[in-house]
């Protein structure tokens, strides 16, 4: 259907009326305005709505003889041509185009575009723009009103063109009316606050000109004060896809009043987020109230959302290392993705879960830990040690996390030990023979036998071989692998190479050369200690001892000038350093002669030099106690002397002593007191006054003890049975400084008594008062 509209044309004094329909309106109407104006605007209405953040153009071009010169802004400021600024004009062919990249509400106004004809004179046309700003809600989606006050519900809303705003309460959404509810322009005041406002208050924001409406949902608690009242996060508090809960404290018993999504499930005083994310960041309050404080308190918490770390993938690093060639650096980066960053670190650990030292060619860069949340691991020059897993662990409060970096380094075999040449051993015993190698990729592990002739051949051994017993390879660390050869050698395989071969696409080798074993050498003899009826001999292998460890000690003796006494006897080698052996059973005060060999599966050595020692006489010591002295009634000193040690060495002298009761009854003995055994006097301590003991004093040798006793009585004044030093007596002390004390009050009475006597001459003798007077006078 065809809409006509009507347009008014004035022709000096008379009036045309006449109905047109819109496109020849529109035609009319842009022939008028190009004959009014010499500039035109493309778009040509003169008030254009564009959206916020979007991109303007507009394009102003002149008829015959006029050039359009710039375009202006609303606060005439003349655009410049400038590709990289956001407001620009571009030179056309047919006008001068304005381009805003990024439309903003500092744009809304008149745009001018200027220009002049051919004779300099000025023309100008409008473009007026409107910047559409969508609606925008400002506000708190949970917000608290105390009872009976008077409170402002928070809702700011920011639209273009400007939004009407319109309230409501409740899931009917009842319209609020004045007296009790005014609209602001920050919100909604409530004069009164009453128990119905406990409810969902509705902002409603509609612009008539674009048709857009929003509202926004408010949730409006009643808040309460209360006497005390905190809230609480459990333990771990608020992680990311967790469970978080809150819980609310307060004195007396009180009701919580909590409303929320379903997400968030209120148990008494707890409030439970279920699948806590960063949405659920922000402040929290808690209101309580109970029958005795009805106007309740509001608690407020603070919930930051911890976000446990996340990593980024760590790529596996190959290489192939080269002794021989200059080895390059190689690095990982260990990145993390999101996470808190309060408490965050970062380290690199071992796969034994050990931190990484930076030694061996191994730095770690931490520059870029705080403010890109990275740490790196570097290898330069690469080693092939460094082969492994190294694991990046990230840490906050939320929680810890790892992820592991391969280093993959390909080396050829490396020989690590035994470093020997050489094994020895006999015909038909078994011979052990092992190799130890370092190597990635895991090496094939082969024994070969060298025979030498005219050509050297090569005999790969293998289980079913005669004389091999045993072939077993086995991995003991990371990227080190054992092998060993069980082999039982004839005549003919002395002097032969054995060889150890490990291939890995490179190959290392590791020959040993099986000698045949010799006899040990003989022996030393450095130390005899003889006894009563034993001798202990210190035995003392040589270094070489033919290349097989050592069996047995054949010691073989006989007793000086008595016919048939020649023994044998063996003793089974504990190890091959220094070894004591005892020759029991001998005869005291008697000279023996002795000779030892040692013997291995090579045969036995020659015997040692002869020795000869003779065995003490068996005796106990000797010896007498001299004179005690009693230092004071504490302590006494006890000495002896030595008459005879009784053949043998003094080994050890004991001390003990115990109280004497009446009818000399001995009480309980100390515990023995061990001194040198060189020792020949003795001080025994804290003994106690006026009482008498028994000292025992015990000489040990190799043949038993021998003892002597002796008896000393302490007392106050430190008397003792033998030679005790004096000591002053307490009463002797007490009764000089009694007698000080007495002197001085006898000088004392004899001044006072002088004085007085002299008094008494002068009133029988007045002639001689005046001399006495000036020197009272003078006295005074």
């Amino acid at each position: 259907m065809l809409k006509l509209s009507h347009i008014v044309i004035y022709t000096g004094k008379n009036v045309l009326l006449s109905w047109i329909n819109p496109r020849t309106l529109y035609l009319v109407m842009c022939l008028i305005k190009i004959v009014n104006n010499q500039l035109l605007i493309q778009p040509t209405e003169s008030i254009i709505s564009h959206n916020q953040f979007k991109p303007f153009i507009a394009l102003c071009f002149g008829l015959k003889n006029t050039r359009v010169d710039t375009w202006q802004s609303p606060s005439q400021i003349d655009i410049e041509e400038d590709g990289n600024a956001r407001i620009t004009i571009e030179r056309k062919r047919n006008g001068v185009r304005l381009r805003i990249r990024n439309l903003t509400q500092n744009d809304q106004g008149t745009w001018k575009c200027l220009g002049f004809d051919q004779d300099g004179k000025s023309f100008s046309n409008t473009l007026q723009i409107v910047v559409k700003v969508p609606i925008t809600f400002i506000s708190e989606p949970i917000q608290y009103a105390e009872l009976n006050s008077v409170v402002l519900i928070k809702c700011r809303v920011i639209s273009n063109p400007s939004a009407e705003i319109s309230w409501f309460k409740g899931q009917n959404r009842i319209e609020l009316l004045p007296p009790n509810y005014e609209q602001t322009n920050d919100g909604l005041k409530i004069n009164r606050v009453s128990s119905t406002d406990n409810d969902i208050f509705w902002c409603q924001a509609d612009v008539v000109e674009t048709g857009e409406s929003k509202d926004y949902q408010i949730q409006v608690v009643l808040a309460q004060a209360i006497t005390s009242s905190k809230i609480i996060c459990s333990s771990p508090c608020a992680v990311e896809k967790r469970t978080a809960t809150l819980i609310c404290e307060a004195s007396g018993n009180n009701h919580l009043i909590v409303n929320g999504l379903s997400k968030f499930i209120v148990r008494e005083n707890r409030l439970i987020i279920n699948y806590v994310d960063q949405t659920d960041s922000g402040r929290y309050s808690c209101h309580a109230f109970n029958d005795f404080d009805q106007k309740g308190q509001k608690t407020e918490y603070i919930l930051n959302i911890t976000i446990p770390p996340r990593l980024s993938p760590i790529p596996q690093i190959e290489v192939n290392f080269d002794e021989n060639f200059r080895s390059k650096q190689v690095g990982f980066i260990c990145r993390v993705e999101r996470a808190s960053t309060e408490s965050l670190s970062l380290e690199w650990l071992y796969a034994n879960n050990t931190p990484v030292q930076a030694i061996d060619d191994i730095s770690i860069d931490t520059t870029r830990l705080t403010t890109q949340h990275l740490i790196e691991l570097n290898f330069n020059p690469i080693r092939r040690e460094h082969h492994g897993n190294y694991t990046c662990l990230a840490k906050n409060l939320a929680d810890a996390i790892s992820t592991v970096a391969q280093l993959i380094v390909r080396y050829k075999p490396i020989f690590i030990e035994p470093k020997m040449t050489d094994i020895y051993s006999v015909p038909n015993y078994r011979t052990i023979m092992k190799c130890q190698i370092d190597s990635y990729p895991p090496p094939v592990i082969q024994w070969v036998k060298m025979i030498q002739g005219n050509d050297i051949n090569q005999i790969i051994l293998e289980d079913n071989d005669p004389q091999v017993i045993d072939i077993f390879t086995k991995q003991i660390g990371a990227t080190l692998y054992e092998t060993q050869l069980t082999y039982n050698p004839s005549e003919e395989d002395f002097g032969l190479n054995f060889e150890c071969r490990a291939n890995n696409s490179r190959i290392e080798k590791h020959s040993i050369t099986l000698q045949r074993a010799e006899p040990p050498r003989p022996v030393r003899i450095p130390e005899v200690k003889p006894n009563s009826n034993t001798i202990e001999l210190n035995i003392q292998p040589t270094l070489e001892f033919g290349g097989l460890p050592l069996l047995q000690y054949i010691v073989k003796y006989e007793q000086v000038g008595v016919p048939n006494s020649f023994k044998t006897i063996l003793f089974p080698v504990v190890s091959n350093q220094s070894q004591t052996i005892e020759i029991k059973s001998l005869q005291a005060a008697s000279l023996y002669r002795i000779q030892v060999a040692a013997e291995n599966h090579a045969g036995q050595s020659v015997f040692s030099t002869p020795i000869q020692a003779k065995t003490f006489s068996g005796e106990v010591p000797q010896f007498s106690l001299s004179n005690t002295s009693c230092l004071d009634y504490r302590s006494c000193l006890i000495k002896w002397f030595i008459v005879y040690d009784g053949g043998s060495k003094i080994s050890q002298v004991e001390i003990s002593y115990a109280t004497i009761h009446g009818n000399n009854k001995v009480g309980k003995w100390s515990k023995p007191i061990r001194i040198e055994s060189q020792a020949t006097e003795y001080e025994l301590k804290d003994l106690k006054s006026k009482t008498n003991y028994i000292i025992v004093v015990r000489l040990f040798n190799a043949a038993g003890h021998s003892e002597e006793k002796i008896r000393i009585t302490t007392n106050l004044i430190s008397e003792c049975k033998i030679g005790c030093r004096s000591k002053p007596s307490v009463l002797i002390i007490i009764g000089i400084i009694a007698s000080i004390i007495l002197g001085a009050i006898i000088i004392f009475i004899l001044l006072i008594l002088n004085r007085a006597l002299l008094t008494h001459y002068n009133y029988r003798n007045p002639e001689s008062s005046p001399a006495i007077g000036r020197r009272a006078t003078d006295d005074e």
